[in-house]
């Protein structure tokens, strides 16, 4: 099932030259699963070049044009319900760079800020807003340096609390990361949003700074700027895994029930050994340093309207022991977001509602981390376009995202 090695030379050869990478003609099909044999059947398909899974489910996966027929006919065989949701996704891809630079020359034009949400920011972008508020608010704001990706780009952590900008060591510690997986913008720009709000309308959340927050709204700084000049669908970080095949699932990395993998260059390839990668182990290294104090923990990814918690490592899955208080807060969190008008969230075990993972960042938060809460929070998508969210939805998304961290912190 692999298709022509002329075709991966000529994806290589693209990102050598750092041109964008095309994605005409790629399809991405809806399916829709009534048995977990029809999951495990699709499952062979993860690997294959020219096949991206948009979900851990596999409830949306993009197909490559030379593949689509042989798709197709895996699908009816399988009786697995399906439809093709986006015909083009380089048309999606380019109505999004179009808004982008339409956006970029309104906002010269008007002199306006940064601080909006009508955008995609940029790595410095967010970096120089987090200083700009250490600068303006020194009294509830700290920012650093936490490590150095494998590009020898910065990995900022921003911390937030009533203690002088310092984790207190006497209030329980929300520990956040965003932008693990590249190509999901919109949960960076949720976790962006939160800083601002927590921050510049401080006053309006006193109900949330019972607890210090820590934040990294950037873990893959460098699959992150890939992502925008080089290839949107970019997932993993920019390891240098063989001469044909670059990069790490950073969310496959971590040490806590990790798994070797034999396939370089796939999407979710773990690398060599647990918490091999730098932007891994400068996340594990500051969860390390407040572990006394480590209450919740928030990896926001996107995309589909789910709120998990660990273990999904196996199945049968085996639930954290208090399980029924992750459930409790899901369920809380949940009708938050609806009653402020947002969608509809799932809350579940990640193995039961999808399907195993090993070497995730919320099992290692449960597992070793020494956090008592831990979920991944899969956003909403941009409605059949998946990762690829419009601007204009950038601050819905982000609102309603927002009610699940004020729900869960006061529930801690």
């Amino acid at each position: 099932m692999k298709f022509a090695g002329t075709l991966v030379l000529f994806a290589l050869a693209a990102l050598v030259a750092a041109e964008q990478v095309t994605y005409r003609d790629y399809k991405v099909y809806k399916l829709e699963f009534t048995t977990r044999e029809q999951q495990a059947q699709l499952k062979r398909w993860e690997n294959v070049e020219g096949v991206d899974f948009w979900d851990r489910a596999g409830h949306r996966v993009m197909i490559h044009p030379e593949l689509q027929q042989t798709f197709e006919k895996f699908l009816v065989a399988n009786k697995i319900a399906h439809e093709v949701i986006i015909q083009d996704v380089e048309a999606t891809i380019e109505a999004e760079r179009k808004y982008d630079q339409e956006y970029k020359k309104s906002k010269a034009a008007l002199g306006r800020s940064t601080v909006d949400f009508e955008h995609f920011w940029r790595t410095q972008e967010i970096y120089d807003y987090m200083d700009g508020l250490a600068a303006s608010y020194p009294n509830l704001v700290s920012v650093e340096v936490i490590g150095y990706s494998r590009e020898n780009r910065e990995i900022k952590s921003i911390t937030i609390t009533s203690s002088n900008g310092q984790v207190s060591g006497s209030k329980p510690v929300i520990f956040i990361d965003g932008g693990v997986h590249a190509r999901e913008w919109a949960g960076i720009m949720s976790v962006v949003y939160l800083i601002h709000e927590l921050v510049e309308h401080n006053s309006e959340y006193q109900d949330m700074m019972g607890s210090d927050w820590v934040i990294v709204p950037v873990a893959n700084p460098d699959g992150y700027e890939f992502s925008h000049t080089s290839n949107r669908m970019w997932r993993k970080n920019r390891f240098p895994s063989s001469i044909l095949c670059t990069g790490i699932d950073l969310n496959r990395n971590f040490a806590y029930m990790w798994s070797s993998g034999s396939n370089l260059c796939s999407d979710t390839y773990p690398g060599t050994e647990p918490a091999s990668e730098p932007e891994t182990q400068a996340l594990v290294s500051l969860m390390n340093r407040y572990r006394n104090n480590l209450s919740l923990y928030l990896a926001v990814h996107t995309y589909g309207n789910m709120i998990l918690y660990p273990f999904g490592y196996a199945w049968p899955f085996i639930p954290v022991s208090n399980a029924a208080e992750h459930i409790a807060m899901g369920e809380k969190a949940k009708a938050a977001v609806l009653a402020a008008g947002g969608p509809s969230y799932v809350v579940g075990n990640s193995a039961e509602i999808l399907y195993t993972a090993f070497g995730a960042s919320d099992d290692y938060a449960l597992g070793l981390g020494g956090f008592t809460y831990g979920f991944t929070l899969e956003l909403t998508g941009g409605g059949s376009q998946g990762f690829d969210l419009p601007a204009s939805q950038i601050q819905n998304v982000a609102h309603a995202t927002f009610q699940i961290f004020r729900s869960m912190s006061n529930d801690i």
